[in-house]
């Protein structure tokens, strides 16, 4: 830290007369250094790091009262001082705070130093932003500078591996949301946690562009999440955008362009492996070979690579304009982006046009108001999942010497017949003539108006608005490819959504310190709904292909719905500390919701928590080496209210008939039993944890042990048919627990040419089912009639579940155990032993949750040059690979995994790749261990470089015009290491099935691609 200080100082006194002199001699006897008590004006200038840059915004001070500006502008400043011995105080966020006593100067010249400590920082927490020095909750932070570090299209993958106990998954495949977990799964129900965007509960994440993002928190524990009371038990993730800051307009653009490719590919049969495979496994099965192989005819010479045919390398783009600025009145931030992802699969892309306007103005010191107001547009075509398979299963199922294309055909594609045996589709074919495709529109709004009557009181109230309005239209031609691959007529299906939700907020707060004791206090009213509406409709076309809209079409169906849903919430909360030694928190909210019936429509959710800073105690000041220590413990209680619209009452089904003298005729009844009893979904937190920073916060060490407890979790209650009732009734039944530990490390080094900041974090989380009530257990999705997942008490949720393989038999091995087995078939343990395998032998195989989570992210930086690297991974979970059920199973004719060309003959017994048999007798390819894999990865996420146009050199070339100008080459995905086999090990869960009981099932998910990105960025 230095500040330069220049004075002007008075001339010397002229001469005077005897008598002059015994003037000044007798005032001076009778009023003491009253020359000393004149005020004066006070005029400087406030810079920023090297001394080029001036400051806008700087707060001046005049220590130990209320008097004080600011600096314009262009960092200058003017105070009229009371007197020589005052002090001015400079303080800026993220800068050190520094002390000027005046004397005899009338011009100042000010640096300020960069604050490299944490304890400063302001950070947003509910309701309202909070030092982090003061902070007892468990909460994670993200800055902008790290949500731009990676060219993701939504704020959920830009904090993967950047707060330790979240888990972030994503699908691979453009536009999808990813999975985000926070510190576990509470429930069999949703366990997504809840956005909170500039203070409105909110939706929509592929919607918002990361570019506008100023940080992310994670809140984790109760002592932060339990202001959101019912919606909180799964975590809550707050997102604030970029407001302006006082100074000239300043105009940024980043814009970058890339190429994404497949990483990996799987090796498959060429056609004449295929057709050797395809006669043993035939012969084994007692079936003819297919006429095709006795003859290929034209396909003789085909050889298609279908991995190649679909794969492609595509491009990524983003660009954003952003011109933010602003003045002690008024502050603006005004930007518009455009980003555009195709996929590394042909049919899919994703792009998003966004618009953001934040504005501040302040009336007088009184009165302020502001608003913010993001409107989007999105377009996303889906992979088409045709058949119940994902087009990955549909490419490494097709035949070989199948061509892509047949111009002899309807549609100009061609797919097997037949006299082939086989029935994949062309997955080329559905990703150029199947449609499906979804846009949406979103709004997302706030409008706030601060009063501030008296000093430390603030009243504001603020109203939000999220408004969606989604188009999904589906669309396929009439086609014939293949005997098994034709579509005799056109099919449309459109389906129109709209969801709106406003928020109306009056928020109370009071803050004051009086001697060495500091509170704030929060007092909240406020009321959200949710209105939910679509309209669908389909019918077919069997006249032409040219019409795709539901006019003139048959068998036409039109249906929907409306769902409605309203919270309102009492919140209070008061934040208290002793010289900032000793810290106390305590919140209470409680929420009244329509989703429950009349006797618990209420909740009451309270959190406490303390802390102890023991480096401000006295007996720690000799350790010069601890600027932070800090231990902090909390406990509450969070609900959870994602369980469906209506559930406690028994809706009417009118989709029934029944026969009147042979006459059907339409009729409603009640489908489901109602429990009006249904209450919330309640989890009990608890949170200790500890703050240490070293050498003036430059080493950073911080650690979590928590513990949550799910009680009332809400499942369905078996009832016997004899009742008549379709659906169970639901009822608060189970529990669930959650413990573990957190690490969060770092390192920064901000002095000479070379500096640098090393971060990491580690996670881990142990679940565990501890009741679920009337005992009953829970099967998850299932594939050819086996389960692959199983939630029953003592186990984690949603536990992989199958049979082990054990070996295989060899010839003349005994098979009483298994007596549709045979020689080269897979042998399964005996788990209880009674001598014959069934279902009773099904066990654990392992789990989709890691043991735990990690992150590592290095940033440096040599004169104008910049480098970044970030790695995330998971170890110790599994993945259930259903694709090699696909390319590995042998139970009928598809091509498969060069895996099988080691399968079990009697020339090849030495080899854990069962024998080749079309029906498989012995059900080799049932839910077993043989499928499931460690899922373990750690992935290089992306590399950056870039370089930093020299400040003088860029005044010379541009005239002054460009601030500021950065490229950068940028390589995301380079490096994956793994175990596993299958395309990528980040599986998050297929479309339609349960997110809490089939996550981890890689039916052939969209793969993850490697991306090279070029860049710039200009600051104007």
């Amino acid at each position: 830290m230095y500040i330069k200080i220049y004075s002007k100082k008075f001339g010397p006194p002229k001469k005077a007369n005897s008598l002059l002199a015994l003037l000044l001699i007798l005032g001076s006897l009778l009023l003491p250094l009253s020359a000393m008590a004149q005020s004066f004006m006070v005029k400087g200038t406030v810079k920023s790091g090297d001394g080029t840059e001036t400051m806008p915004g700087v707060n001046v001070l005049i220590k130990g009262t209320t008097q004080g500006t600011a600096t314009d502008i262009d960092g200058n400043f003017s105070i009229e001082v009371p007197s020589s011995d005052a002090v001015l105080v400079f303080s800026f966020i993220g800068f050190k705070q520094q002390e000027v006593r005046v004397g005899n100067m009338t011009t100042l010249s000010i640096t300020m130093e960069p604050d490299m400590s944490n304890l400063s920082e302001v950070i947003v927490v509910g309701y309202g932003t909070q030092e982090r020095a003061k902070v007892t909750g468990a909460i994670s932070s993200v800055g902008s500078e790290a949500i731009r570090a990676l060219p993701v299209p939504n704020l959920a993958s830009a904090i993967q591996g950047r707060a330790a106990g979240v888990q972030v998954t994503n699908a691979g495949a453009p536009g999808t949301d990813p999975i985000v977990r926070v510190r576990g799964i509470g429930t069999v129900g949703n366990n997504d946690p809840l956005y909170v965007i500039d203070g409105v509960p909110a939706g929509g994440l592929n919607q918002i562009n990361p570019a506008d993002i100023e940080s992310i928190e994670v809140l984790k524990d109760a002592s932060a999440a339990a202001i959101y009371g019912s919606r909180a038990a799964n975590g809550v993730i707050l997102v604030t955008t970029k407001k302006g800051v006082i100074g000239k307009p300043k105009v940024t653009l980043d814009s970058y362009y890339g190429t994404q490719q497949a990483w990996k590919q799987l090796d498959l049969l060429n056609s004449d492996q295929y057709i050797a495979f395809g006669r043993e496994l035939l012969a084994n099965g007692n079936q003819p070979a297919p006429q095709r192989f006795d003859n290929l005819g034209d396909l003789a010479n085909v050889e298609t690579d279908w991995q190649g045919e679909m794969f492609r390398s595509a491009p990524i783009q983003d660009h954003n304009l952003a011109i933010s600025g602003g003045t002690e009145s008024v502050l603006y931030n005004v930007s518009l982006g455009y980003f555009s992802q195709e996929g590394i699969m042909k049919g899919t892309d994703f792009e998003r046009i966004s618009f953001r306007s934040n504005t501040d103005f302040k009336i007088n010191k009184y009165v302020s108001f502001g608003q913010t107001l993001t409107f989007a547009y999105s377009n996303r075509n889906n992979e088409p999942f045709t058949g119940g398979r994902s087009q990955l299963e549909h490419i490494v199922k097709q035949v070989p010497y199948i061509p892509v294309r047949d111009e002899t055909r309807l549609g100009g594609f061609r797919a097997p017949d037949r006299v082939d045996g086989s029935d994949p589709e062309n997955p080329v074919l559905n990703a150029e003539l199947r449609t499906n495709r979804q846009q949406d529109f979103k709004i997302l709004g706030t409008a706030y108006i601060d009063v501030m009557p008296f000093e430390g009181f603030k009243y504001r109230f603020l109203a939000g608005i999220d408004i969606g309005i989604g188009t999904n239209d589906q669309y396929t031609p009439r086609f014939f490819a293949g005997d098994f691959n034709n579509q005799p007529f056109a099919t449309i299906a459109q389906t129109r959504s709209t969801f709106v939700s406003p928020l109306f907020s009056n928020q109370f707060s009071y803050g004051k310190t009086i001697n060495k004791h500091s509170f704030d206090v929060l007092a909240v009213i406020e009321q959200q709904a949710f209105r939910s509406t679509n309209l669908s409709g389909s019918g077919q076309n069997n006249l032409t292909n040219d019409v795709r809209v539901l006019q003139g079409v048959q068998n036409q169906v039109t249906s929907g719905s409306q769902t409605d849903y309203a919270l309102i919430s009492y919140i209070g909360r008061i934040n208290y500390d002793y010289d900032q030694k000793y810290l106390f928190s305590a919140s209470v909210r409680r929420d009244g919701g329509s989703r429950f019936g009349p006797g618990n429509k209420w909740g009451t959710f309270p959190s406490v928590s303390v802390g102890w800073r023991l480096s401000q105690e006295t007996f720690m000041q000799s350790l010069t080496a601890i600027s932070d220590l800090k231990i902090r413990a909390s406990y509450g209680e969070t609900g959870n209210d994602r369980i469906g619209d209506y559930v406690y009452q028994g809706t009417i089904d009118s989709n029934l008939f029944y026969n009147f003298n042979g006459s059907l005729q339409g009729g409603s009844t009640i489908s489901s039993l109602a429990n009006a009893d249904l209450r919330w979904e309640s989890t009990i937190m608890k949170n200790i944890g500890m703050d240490l920073g070293l050498f003036n916060d430059r080493f950073n060490l911080s650690f979590e042990y928590f513990d949550n407890k799910t009680e009332g979790m809400i499942l369905g209650v078996p009832i016997p048919p004899s009742l008549g009732f379709d659906g169970a009734p639901v009822a608060n039944v189970g529990t669930v627990r959650n413990n573990g530990l957190e690490f969060t490390l770092g390192y920064r080094k901000y002095t000479g040419d070379f500096q640098f900041s090393i971060d990491g974090n580690m996670g881990f989380v142990n679940n565990e089912l501890v009741s679920l009530g009337s005992g009953n257990t829970i099967f998850g999705p299932a594939f050819n009639g086996d389960p692959y997942t199983f939630t029953e008490e003592g186990q984690p949720i949603a536990y992989f579940y199958g049979w082990i393989a054990d070996g295989i038999y060899q010839t003349g091995e005994s098979t009483s155990a298994q007596p549709n087995a045979a020689a080269g078939d897979i042998k399964f343990r005996d788990i209880n032993n009674d001598g014959i395998i069934n279902a009773n032998d099904r066990t654990n195989l392992g789990h989709y949750l890691p043991d735990f989570t990690y992150g590592v992210n290095f940033n440096g930086s040599y004169k104008n040059f910049d480098f970044t690297m970030f790695l995330q991974g998971v170890q110790g979970n599994e993945i259930f690979n259903n694709l090699r059920f696909h390319t590995e199973g042998m139970t009928r004719l598809f091509n498969a995994s060069t895996v099988v060309l080691d399968r079990w003959t009697p020339n090849n017994t030495n080899t854990n790749v069962p024998r080749a048999v079309s029906g498989d007798p012995n059900r080799n390819a049932r839910a077993s261990s043989r499928f499931v894999e460690d899922g373990s990865y750690m992935r290089v996420k992306n590399i950056i470089i870039g370089y930093t146009i020299p400040t003088a050199t860029l005044n010379t070339i541009t005239n002054g015009y460009v601030s500021r100008l950065r490229i950068y080459f940028l390589t995301q995905n380079p490096l994956t290491f793994t175990k596993y086999s299958g395309y990528d090990p980040e599986i998050a869960v297929r479309t339609g099935i349960n997110t809490s009981l089939g996550t981890g099932i890689d039916y052939g998910q969209f793969p993850a691609a490697r991306t090279f990105i070029g860049g710039i960025q200009f600051t104007f």
